[in-house]
């Protein structure tokens, strides 16, 4: 059985459960069945109970976005910007840590151990078709449980049918955009290939508080420095029936930017600069309904490589003097497989071994060679998606396993040189989780979900480096518990109204031996477990559609990001970099001819530091947008975002670009 046909029998289930509809034995005459209701979702088959939201990217391949600025719309995710568009960008989920985010490309790893926190800016968009956010609780499928979520970029798939997009933007700050993508089949294989350029100047004029925020008086317009980049994104895939009932797929995704490192508003740089390469591949073979239709197969072998190449030559901000060249390999092969052999149940299980190399260079630094670190990682889950009463109730339990093996050819001493032994650690690390949910009528579903993860600790914290921090190796993993419970409900189309989906739930995250910095001294900090955090709240997301042209889309996240660290300054006080309130919403007039939007971002005011001292004020933001379907294959749209030209600052406390225009050409044979 593939997963589709597991999705249908799912849906069919929960609508015969619901509607109190009987069986037909193997002796009553068949007949046909008409279902009319729309089946699950790839990810609602995958994870059942759990509160995921599905991005489809395709609805913002007309706007002048990265995947920060989708992601930072979607209901309980934060995300933090180091500038405008295209600058240094990390999420946050429920309140998480940007390194406790894992993040894959169609399943294959994209976080790296030597840091873990993903730039979510430099993420592939246009190519995707849709990106997968777990908040809480995740599948089987992902190497690591994910301490605060899992977020999976799903990128397009080939079609049969020959056809050519090409897509051009531009708008303030010289910023462009330029689009190309073919899909056909040839002699049988499926083949795609994408292209997305990306650049700006970035040039954005903003309030400049001269780093003296409580003094408005010596504060100043002035204009962003050293802020234009230039990146290139390409996939390609190509993909065909091997034997029979067997298929083999090839992706190959490469990206590279070319960018300045302005540094924080008041003190800006001139001279930094970030470049970096990441290519990744992977050959997948699927075999679906293997033994009798009871037995899917998946296997693939993936392979990785990194290059972040650092410029820092006059120490402008603040870690000294550097010029660094940072590789980063990663390979390893997966294989799942999904069990529907037993009646009421699904047993997944996934495997996935992989081995990690990074090699740190500063051509500045004496010796410019620095140790090189490796891991090893063997992962194993398994679960079980039950149903019973006809699908009206689903129990999903799930346990995962990690075993590390993390080595370093030679430790930093105090003073930054690569002078001490040679360090290895194993680690076995533990992700059990829980999931049911109870279809108590036909349009209303109750799901609640509980899991413990855990997280190793990264390279820079178990070795620490040649700029400001002195590794630790007696740290322990970061643990952590995280439950949720609430509605989803889906109420079906009934006159002029055409149809909701919402979704309300309660959220609550315990974590423990949190990893922070310590200050040892002026310019050395030293990563200990003494921190820990609850973080719990609320989310409401809610699309709706009505009289077949107007649709409304609200995200609603509320949270309580409480510091339970013992240091006393601390305990109590606000997480920093986590708002209390976030809300995100759009209105939509459509019809043949094209759409009409408006949006509006409200982000309540937080805190910059751990002991609450200094603050980032509330922002709002108003984007209106028009696209016109000129015919069936050109379609012209406009954008103006913060028509207020509200002169706001991120959560980090960066500055954020004021009103901008973009205009995109859309064209498709």
């Amino acid at each position: 059985m593939t997963l589709r046909r597991w999705v249908t029998a799912m849906a069919l289930a929960v609508m015969e459960g619901g509607s109190g509809a009987r069986r037909v034995s193997a002796e009553e005459p068949s007949a046909t069945v008409v279902v009319t209701a729309e089946p699950l979702s790839e990810t609602q088959a995958r994870a059942p109970t759990s509160f995921a939201t599905v991005i489809d990217t395709t609805e913002h391949s007309d706007r002048m976005e990265t995947a920060a600025d989708v992601l930072a719309e979607s209901v309980g995710v934060q995300v933090r910007r180091f500038g405008g568009l295209g600058a240094f960008s990390t999420i946050s989920i429920r309140g998480s840590s940007p390194n406790q985010v894992q993040f894959y490309l169609d399943g294959v790893p994209l976080s790296r151990a030597v840091n873990e926190t993903v730039n979510v800016s430099d993420l592939p968009l246009d190519g995707l078709e849709r990106i997968e956010v777990y908040r809480g609780t995740v599948p089987i499928g992902f190497s690591g449980g994910g301490l605060g979520g899992v977020v999976n970029l799903v990128t397009k798939q080939p079609t049969a049918t020959p056809t050519t997009e090409v897509a051009a933007s531009y708008g303030s700050f010289s910023t462009r955009k330029v689009v190309a993508e073919h899909s056909q089949q040839f002699h049988g294989i499926d083949l795609l290939g994408h292209v997305t350029y990306l650049g700006s100047q970035g040039d954005f004029t903003f309030l400049d508080n001269n780093g003296t925020p409580l003094n408005p008086y010596d504060d100043r317009r002035t204009t962003r420095q050293n802020n234009a980049f230039n990146s290139v994104d390409a996939i390609l895939k190509g993909g065909g029936m091997v034997a029979d009932g067997v298929r083999l797929d090839l992706t190959s995704e490469t990206f590279f930017k070319d960018q300045g490192v302005p540094g924080i508003g008041s003190n800006q740089s001139r001279s930094a600069s970030f470049e970096n390469l990441r290519t990744l591949n992977y050959l997948r073979l699927t075999a679906p309904e293997r033994f009798d239709h009871a037995l899917d197969l998946t296997g693939a072998l993936f392979g990785s490589y990194e290059r972040a190449d650092f410029s820092d030559p006059n120490g402008d901000l603040g870690t000294g003097n550097q010029k660094r060249n940072d590789q980063t390999t990663l390979v390893g092969g997966s294989g799942s497989s999904t069990y529907y052999g037993l009646p009421h149940h699904a047993l997944g299980t996934f495997v996935e071994l992989s081995n990690q190399r990074f090699a740190p260079f500063n051509a500045l630094a004496t010796p410019s060679d620095e140790p090189d670190q490796t891991r090893f990682q063997a992962s194993l889950s398994v679960q079980d998606q039950a149903t019973f009463l006809d699908g009206r109730v689903i129990v999903v339990p799930t346990v995962g396993y990690q075993h590390l093996v993390d080595s370093t050819s030679a430790t930093f001493s105090p003073s930054g040189v690569p002078s001490g032994p040679s360090e290895t650690h194993n680690r076995d690390l533990w992700n059990p989780s829980i999931g049911a949910q109870l279809q108590a009528v036909p349009a209303v579903a109750l799901r609640a979900n509980f899991g413990r993860f855990e997280r190793a600790p990264a390279f820079s914290e178990l070795f620490g480096n040649r700029g400001a921090v002195i590794g630790n190796p007696s740290l322990q993993p970061e643990t952590g518990t995280s439950g949720d419970v609430g509605l989803v409900a889906d109420i079906p189309a009934q006159g002029w109204f055409n149809g909701l989906h919402g979704e309300f739930d309660y959220f609550n995250r315990n974590v423990n031996d949190l990893i922070v910095l310590v200050q040892n001294s002026q310019r050395v900090s030293r990563p200990v477990n003494i921190g820990a955090a609850n973080v719990s709240g609320e989310e409401l997301t809610v699309h709706g559609v009505a009289l077949h042209h107007v649709s409304l889309d609200l995200n609603y996240t509320h949270q309580d990001a409480v510091n339970e660290s013992p240091i006393p300054s601390q305990h109590g006080k606000q997480l920093p970099g986590r708002p209390a309130n976030e809300l995100y919403t759009q209105v939509e007039l459509f019809n043949e001819y094209g759409k009409l939007y408006y949006e509006l971002s409200l982000v309540s005011g937080n805190f910059l530091d751990p002991v609450n001292f200094m603050e980032v004020p509330s922002r709002d933001v108003h984007t209106l947008g028009i696209a016109w379907n000129a015919s069936t294959r050109l379609t012209l749209s406009f954008e103006a975002q913060n028509l207020t030209d509200n002169q706001i600052s991120d959560v980090g406390g960066f500055p954020l670009p004021g009103r901008a225009f973009f205009g995109t050409v859309t064209a498709k044979f």
